[in-house]
């Protein structure tokens, strides 16, 4: 959605630079989110984002509490709840823990538009934020970092249960659409689809945005995966509605493994297209909307666009495949035990394969040597020798490899790709300025980079001093909010030019961060 990004920079950014409410808001006044279920006089989150309200951070930063008050939560976790206020009893950087508090629980406070907890069939309706959709990467995402809780809070492990259930309804709807509308049921209000010339047609009453990303069905993966392993739990492989979703998505996965020509050299039909009307080169793609050729027998699976949603140039995008063989190999073990079958054919059994097509086409495909940093991952390749080296901040990336789960953190060629992509020298759209610093984007332009990327860079880092130093740019780029946005510009004090007040994915991506700190390195939080 460029163009509602385009008007999000520049009304944000004029807003906050020049007209930053000098009065402080009390937050005990339900002034907050406007969803189904809530009190009348709770505002829409995205205003109350750009507002300061009390009490604030008795660091030097003074930044804003912006928990929305009880009665304008759309959620709330005993649990989690817990773990804000042992945090606040432990660390000593008030700032800091600030950040914290606004964002581990900024998913439950203010994105659950839709909760129907039934034990047998709940549902769960995740906003993105300050986009009135669903994206299956973002929620899968935003929930991530509650997943280790649902052991001890039954009605936290429902609501997630409830998204893995309207994800699987989604995908069985439209498995190559990446954003989509709230059910009839939820009587949330609809913001219009975003209704694109795309083959195989969607059906728009149910999909926001039609954007095929490979990365939106290994997220669902995702999340059935984290909820299976924290739950102890595989009943739910038996729902029918998980069933059908994970047959679609292997339908889905094996038409996006076929190359554009066949072995005669003659051109295969495209399963999928799309063409939008629109002066931004990656809101569309070439020849038609099929986008460019890969060639045969590389063992990856194609994706139009990247989790940015911007354009793949090169349809083989390997962060994505590295997620998708990632939650494959998790996935078979368990799927074994349950009797799901394609055609015949054990679906394990060909999951299982599939997983190794694609690993060994990231080897034979994704890895070159570069002049100055060694052997490295590609970002992109088409599997005719045409690489795309860069890295984008929306994850899956190549920072998020060890992340993710692909491989280890001290990997030589992992350890190559990072020194590249973490260079000016090595990556395009890695910027750095006079206030901040990070990786990017063609999504917002070469002045902004993204917190998500230092947060990944973070938990993809064994060195104290790197982490310290970006949890101090984290911290003191908020613009006195104490939340994550999703862009600051690079030369913006305090973090004042920003894009998007309200992105409960990167808020989340925070508290996982600190939670992770909280394990691996606790004298960085605690000292």
């Amino acid at each position: 959605m460029r163009e509602l990004t385009k008007i999000v920079i520049i009304s944000v950014a004029v807003f906050l630079y020049f007209c930053w409410p000098a009065k402080v808001t009390d937050s005990t006044n339900p002034s907050i989110n406007s969803s189904k279920g809530l009190p009348l006089q709770c505002q829409d989150y995205t205003k109350y984002a750009t507002e300061k309200h009390a009490p604030l951070s008795r660091g030097p930063l003074e930044l804003s509490f912006m928990r929305p008050p009880l009665e304008c939560r759309t959620f709330t976790s005993d649990v989690i709840e817990r773990v804000i206020g042992e945090f606040k009893s432990k660390m000593t950087d008030f700032d800091l823990f600030r950040v914290l508090e606004n964002t581990l629980p900024n998913t439950l406070d203010t994105t659950i538009l839709w909760f129907r907890d039934d034990e047998v069939e709940p549902r769960t309706f995740i906003t993105t934020g300050d986009i009135h959709a669903e994206w299956l990467r973002d929620s899968a995402r935003q929930l991530s970092v509650y997943q280790e809780f649902i052991g001890s809070d039954s009605k936290l492990k429902l609501l997630i249960k409830g998204a893995i259930l309207q994800q699987a309804e989604y995908i069985k709807a439209a498995p190559y659409c990446n954003a989509f509308q709230p059910p009839p049921q939820s009587k949330v209000k609809r913001n219009p689809s975003s209704i694109d010339s795309v083959t195989p047609i969607p059906p728009w009453d149910v999909v926001f945005e039609c954007k095929w990303e490979l990365d939106s069905l290994a997220s669902f993966f995702t999340l059935l995966n984290d909820y299976i392993e924290n739950s102890k739990e595989d009943s739910i492989l038996d729902h029918l509605l998980v069933k059908d979703a994970i047959q679609m998505i292997y339908t889905v996965l094996r038409r996006e493994s076929a190359s554009t020509f066949d072995e005669h050299g003659n051109q295969r039909p495209h399963p999928y297209t799309f063409k939008r009307h629109t002066d931004i080169g990656s809101e569309t793609l070439p020849l038609s909307g099929a986008g460019n050729p890969v060639n045969i027998n590389t063992g990856l699976v194609r994706s139009a666009f990247r989790a940015s949603d911007d354009a793949c140039i090169y349809q083989l995008h390997i962060p994505s495949n590295m997620h998708l063989v990632t939650e494959l190999k998790r996935l078979v073990p368990v799927l074994k035990k349950h009797e799901i079958s394609v055609m015949g054919k054990s679906l394990s059994i060909l999951l299982e394969s599939m997983a190794q097509s694609i690993d060994d086409g990231i080897m034979k495909h994704a890895v070159f040597r570069h002049p100055d940093f060694g052997d490295v991952f590609a970002y992109e390749v088409d599997g005719f020798g045409s690489i795309n080296i860069m890295d984008d901040a929306n994850i899956p990336s190549l920072l998020s490899i060890p992340d993710l789960g692909y491989t280890s953190s001290s990997d030589s060629i992992y350890l190559n790709t990072r020194k590249m992509i973490l260079s000016k020298e090595g990556n395009p759209y890695y910027f750095r300025g006079a206030h901040f610093e990070g990786v990017g984007g063609p999504h917002v332009g070469l002045q902004y980079a993204w917190p998500m990327s230092l947060l990944v860079q973070i938990r993809t880092s064994e060195d104290d001093e790197e982490i310290l130093h970006l949890l101090e740019l984290l911290k003191e780029t908020t613009n006195g909010a104490g939340l994550m946005h999703e862009s600051v510009h690079i030369n913006s004090p305090n973090g004042k030019l920003y894009t998007r007040p309200w992105f409960s994915w990167c808020n989340s991506e925070f508290g996982k961060t600190i939670l992770d700190l909280a394990k691996r390195k606790p004298w960085l939080l605690f000292n």
